[in-house]
């Protein structure tokens, strides 16, 4: 976007966020430790204080290597967008070097400095939403953001933080956030506010890399309510061409390194190879295809070897595996079965083929998530009262799903649901049941049934 662009779109930019500050504020006022994370109301600060530790260990140090590209925690300076009332910044506080916290809201801020007080480390600002110009350019090495894009109600609000975050961006950097990048039209019909946001699709998200040269790392989760995007500032600038092929060295399932077969649908369909040949800064998600036959595929992984392959690829070759390149791809809608060459394509430079099995298997059972009770959404369930009505959210199911074909069982009992709602703006569905009188309390099994696919189970412990 030119800087003339920019001056056209600032105005209605800050009308959006100044309804994102004023909708925050009164959210932290209310009950800010709900509205950061949707456990349950009124929630003691040790719940959440565990809760921003898990979701630390989860996002963070799972992937520290390659957030930190080799350097030193404690030497980073690391900028945390959204930072609500500190619930992850004082985590984070303790592994990294400084921690700047912004926040578009007043009240969560201050809420934070309360919480995070002493903390000698910690930085906090409140910012207008747009920009984040109280900070200089090439300031971080590291920025983190999670489960904020996805209440910002314009994706051009998203954009322009998304621009402020690559101007803070030191070279070497990398930024590794969250957005919302459903593309359903049931979605696209959704009012968008400051609680179910825009969409942030992979289209955007590639484009905006593409825009200011980063280095694609990873896009996960596309299509879902949880896209998760990691991308370094590059010191020199990614290459579109190889001087010389790369070479395929191994592949395999995603899921399992040693499984040669790759289904074709389902949450399987995803198809790893490892390659020699590439630079660390040489290749990225934007560069580099992967040809399934004759069909380019964009990958959602490039980078270095993960933990899902590393101990095949240690006890199968004779070479460092810091040399070599993961690549991953999810297998396209509508992709058929059969054994085809697989190629990686860089520039004009096309490694030789290996040939891959692609199967299909019968389609993934339904998958229960989050069970919460419906009167304050917390994950504590009762035998009676308010809180024996259930929520329970599932994956997996068609949108056929109803009332009249899905069916509970908890222990012995078969209920028919209340109500099977499909939530677009997360990609899930809803079912809502009623526990029966004379529900037996303590660890109880729950089944779930739609159609002819494998029963879905999941685990409550019902309280007395």
């Amino acid at each position: 976007m030119s800087e003339q662009e920019q001056r056209q779109t600032a105005p209605r930019l800050e009308v959006v966020a100044d309804s994102m500050k004023r909708d925050w504020d009164d959210r932290a006022r209310g009950d800010a430790k709900w509205f950061i994370n949707t456990l349950r109301l009124q929630q003691s600060e040790e719940e959440f204080d565990q809760s921003g530790r898990v979701e630390v260990e989860r996002l963070v140090l799972a992937e520290l290597p390659l957030l930190t590209w080799g350097r030193a925690p404690q030497s980073l300076r690391v900028l945390e967008i959204g930072c609500g009332a500190g619930r992850m910044t004082k985590h984070l506080a303790q592994v990294f070097g400084d921690i700047t916290g912004v926040d578009v809201s007043g009240e969560m801020i201050r809420q934070a400095q309360n919480r995070l007080a002493g903390q000698a480390n910690v930085h906090l600002y409140e910012t207008n939403g747009v920009d984040f110009r109280a900070l200089p350019d090439a300031s971080f090495d590291l920025i983190l953001s999670a489960f904020v894009f996805q209440h910002v109600p314009s994706a051009e609000v998203i954009a322009s933080n998304l621009r402020e975050a690559w101007r803070v961006l030191a070279p070497g950097g990398v930024c590794k956030f969250q957005t919302s990048s459903i593309v359903t039209s049931d979605f696209d019909q959704l009012a968008k506010d400051t609680w179910s946001g825009a969409s942030f699709p992979e289209s955007a998200l590639r484009e905006f890399a593409r825009s200011v040269g980063a280095q694609l790392i990873s896009i996960f989760g596309a299509g879902t309510q949880y896209c998760w995007t990691t991308m370094r500032k590059p010191v020199t600038p990614v290459l579109a061409n190889a001087r010389v092929a790369p070479v395929i060295e191994y592949f395999g399932c995603t899921f399992d390194a040693q499984d040669k077969q790759i289904p074709v649908a389902g949450s399987r369909a995803s198809l790893t190879v490892i390659v020699s040949g590439l630079g660390r800064e040489l290749a990225d998600c934007n560069s580099l295809r992967l040809l399934l036959g004759t069909e380019p595929v964009a990958p959602r992984y490039v980078g270095p070897i993960g933990n899902n392959f590393a101990p095949a690829l240690q006890a199968e070759l004779a070479v460092p595996l810091d040399g070599l390149t993961q690549v991953e791809i999810g297998v396209p809608n509508g992709f058929l079965p059969g054994i085809k060459p697989v190629f990686v394509q860089l520039g004009a430079a096309v490694s030789s083929p290996v040939e891959v099995a692609f199967v299909a298997l019968p389609p993934p059972p339904p998958k229960i998530g989050t069970i919460m009770n419906a009167h304050d959404k917390g994950t504590d369930i009762f035998a009676q009262g308010p809180k024996s009505r259930l929520l329970i959210l599932v994956e997996d199911v068609a949108e056929s799903a109803a009332t009249d074909n899905v069916r509970l069982q908890i222990g012995n009992a078969e209920i028919t649901p209340l109500s099977v709602v499909y939530l677009a703006g997360n990609a899930l569905h809803q079912v809502e049941a009623q526990l029966p009188d004379g529900t037996v309390t303590g660890e109880t099994a729950l089944r779930l049934y739609f159609g002819d696919l494998p029963v879905a189970t999941a685990t409550l412990d019902i309280k007395p």
